[in-house]
């Protein structure tokens, strides 16, 4: 059966009038650019003071727009780079089955569970103690080297994650760390 035949023995006139407007409006919206309103951002002093106050932990791409558009950053303290390493980086939780029966303890005797910051690595090449930044995702974020590895993995780094679900997101990646005083 010929489709033209179908839609006209089946569809008004009205009906088939409702469909080409419909048509048209979707071909324009697609074709013709729209205007976007933005809201009105508070004044940079209120942001300023919300951001330095804020005990919450603000990602990079958020501190990078609120360091541009309003000329500052929360205050970070200088620090001096000794060295930087390029390594595999992966993650890992206080499941006890990606740890041994103490799941919440590092190798140096640290609770992560009872200080539940996302701020400890473990590493093998590293001392314990040694301090580290991540630019390229966490900014100045410092971690400290509180765990080891199987010994397996000499040249790579492990984030403790809250969660499982948190370390699995995390995934695998290559990442340059500093090392710093």
């Amino acid at each position: 059966m010929n489709l033209r035949k179908v839609i006209d023995s089946s569809l008004s006139k009205e009906i088939k009038t409702a469909l080409v407007l419909v048509l048209i409006v979707f071909a324009f919206n697609m074709t013709v650019p729209q205007p976007t309103y933005a809201f009105s951002f508070p004044k940079a002093d209120a942001v300023k003071q919300y951001v330095l106050r804020s005990s919450v932990p603000l990602d990079l791409l958020t501190e990078r727009f609120i360091d541009e558009e309003f000329g500052f950053a929360k205050d970070v303290p200088d620090v001096k780079v000794l060295r930087t390493h390029t390594v595999v980086a992966t993650a890992y939780s206080s499941d006890p089955a990606q740890t041994d029966n103490t799941p919440c303890i590092t190798a140096n005797g640290y609770d992560v569970c009872k200080s539940g910051e996302e701020n400890v690595i473990a590493a093998n090449f590293l001392r314990f103690g040694t301090k580290v930044r991540i630019p390229e995702l966490y900014g100045d974020k410092v971690f400290t080297v509180q765990d080891r590895m199987n010994t397996k993995y000499n040249s790579r780094v492990d984030f403790w994650k809250t969660s499982r679900n948190r370390a699995i997101t995390f995934g695998k990646r290559l990442i340059t760390i500093e090392v710093i005083e």
